[in-house]
């Protein structure tokens, strides 16, 4: 059985440290990446796991936020 995506490393305590670091609501994230928004919040609430591909497009909006 294959994954159908890849568990990151980061946890729910640092996906909410980089939220507030750029500044960004969950709306923000959800207009800016297409996420949605019960996804986002069960991520930063940690009931669901964080796939890879999430960290690289919220990485990236803080990255053109100025950093």
């Amino acid at each position: 059985m294959t994954k159908l995506y890849e568990k990151s490393e980061l946890t729910h305590h640092d996906l909410q440290k980089m939220m507030l670091k750029y500044r960004l609501s969950i709306n923000e994230v959800f207009q800016k990446t297409g996420i949605p928004v019960n996804h986002i919040k069960g991520y930063l609430t940690g009931r669901r796991t964080i796939p890879t591909r999430v960290v690289d497009r919220i990485k990236q909006i803080g990255e053109e936020n100025g950093d």
